[in-house]
């Protein structure tokens, strides 16, 4: 073995290498090299982002198993060939998290990567399949080696949350760039996720849930292992993904889905600010962009699980269940059409109106049970839900001004703490003005709180 910078052509029999080594159970990896992404881009050598594309299985001639060290540097555990359907079996000599699996070509030169969390397989499985390596995984790979590049240590990078945070759509805006934007673009997205991991924490916290980075990776990686399983075997993408988020929230008892959702849209705004303060202009515009709207699908995830909890647990009707999930649904539907952060903001936008603000054709209003007679109470309740909304909106403007400027801990910080204001004064008004419902004033208070918390800075 030995270590490496990123990109560093590898030449030599690292197999033979690795075969002297010590004995003992062998730990097996299983995946496979696409085209999934795009096309494969050109002149590799030069530095540039490998991610992946066109053109990358038939280029594919090894693939090597690494763990990242200090510096971003790799350090090579194996290496296999790659078969001609793309198909590859590597062997370790122990178990390891957060590695990365490059694809090589005849020259030694990285032509795609993907992120493994984890060789440990699925529950009932003998073998860990990999995810299956495409410009989006190519992304993932190469936005973790360079968070640990700018600081991060390797072990404390919750690379399941990356990888939910990174999609096709940033992958083909990076690879579409020259190699001086796409490496900054890549420095970007790791600086958000640095900042959404550290906010999501924090905000568990102020919600007095007690867990670590580290808890909630090792909670995710059975998930983690069934969804690369899933989407090497070329099933439903989506489906395999909402499998995947069902049970990384189900492993995670500490927190509530409220306190979940409360979490994720701090971590949100937070991984958008930093990347809106180094893109937003100029060639990494379209990253930006298609950034947020990953960000968007995301916190829609964790909103619908907040309201269904919320609405479940209050013994709401059938019916105004039905209303919710229609609106979600429309959510997700209006999302996965989104071709522009602007239309992200209005499908949010929409589903505000539809939860919260509509009056009794809203989800809280038909909860509530709002009539003629107790309208007044609503609107008051929603005006002042909305003023408190406008009050965190100008103290995240306040923010992201200095979000290109302040460390990750720092926006974590502030982030957190206008939150906390919002929810404060939001709570408190909502529930003195909505008094006249009786026991359903705390969960409609709850309602109007996520709908106008929701994805702020649009």
């Amino acid at each position: 073995m030995r270590t490496r910078r990123a990109g560093e052509v590898v030449l030599g029999a690292v197999v033979g290498l690795w075969l002297a080594a010590c004995g003992g159970d062998k730990v097996q990896v299983r995946g496979h090299v696409t085209n999934g992404g795009g096309q494969q881009s050109q002149g590799l050598t030069d530095g540039a982002p490998a991610l992946g594309g066109d053109g990358t299985a038939s280029a594919t001639t090894t693939v090597r198993i690494s763990r990242v060290v200090a510096a971003g540097d790799l350090t090579t555990l194996a290496e296999a060939d790659v078969a001609a359907d793309g198909s590859y079996t590597l062997e370790l000599d122990d178990a390891g998290q957060r590695l990365i699996i490059e694809a090589v070509n005849k020259s030694g030169v990285t032509v795609g990567s993907a992120l493994l969390d984890s060789t440990a397989p699925q529950s009932g499985q003998d073998v860990r399949t990999a995810p299956p390596i495409t410009s989006e995984s190519s992304l993932e790979a190469e936005v973790y080696v360079q968070m640990v590049r700018d600081g991060e240590t390797p072990d404390n990078v919750d690379t399941v949350d990356l990888r939910a945070r990174l999609n096709v759509e940033q992958a083909a805006a990076v690879r579409g760039q020259l190699k001086e934007t796409a490496t900054e673009s890549v420095k970007a997205l790791g600086a958000a996720v640095r900042a959404a991991q550290a906010t999501r924490i924090k905000a568990y916290a102020r919600a007095g849930v007690v867990i670590t980075q580290d808890q909630l990776f090792s909670a995710s990686l059975d998930a983690a292992a069934k969804l690369d399983a899933a989407l090497d075997a070329g099933g439903q993408a989506a489906q395999a993904y909402d499998a995947f988020f069902a049970e990384v929230r189900a492993a995670t008892p500490q927190a509530s889905d409220v306190q979940d959702q409360q979490a994720e849209r701090e971590a949100s705004v937070a991984y958008r600010m930093t990347v809106d303060a180094r893109l937003s202009t100029g060639a990494g515009a379209a990253v930006a962009d298609a950034s947020a709207r990953s960000a968007a699908a995301l916190e829609a995830r964790a909103t619908e699980a907040a309201v269904k909890a919320l609405l479940q647990a209050a013994s709401a009707t059938d019916t105004v269940l039905a209303q919710a999930n229609t609106a979600a649904t429309a959510l997700r539907t209006n999302l996965a059409g989104a071709t522009s952060a602007g239309a992200a903001a209005t499908a949010w936008t929409s589903f505000d109106a539809q939860l919260a603000t509509s009056g009794s054709a809203s989800v809280m209003g038909a909860y509530l049970g709002v009539t003629s007679s107790n309208q007044l109470a609503f609107d008051s309740a929603v005006n002042s839900g909305a003023q408190a909304s406008a009050a965190l909106d100008a103290s995240l403007g306040t923010v992201l001004e200095q979000a290109g400027r302040i460390s990750a801990a720092a926006l974590s910080d502030a982030v957190v703490s206008a939150f906390t204001t919002y929810d404060a004064a939001a709570r408190g008004s909502a529930a003195a003005t909505l008094t006249s419902f009786g026991a359903r004033t705390n969960t409609g208070v709850e309602l109007l709180i996520i709908s106008q918390g929701s994805f702020r800075l649009r």
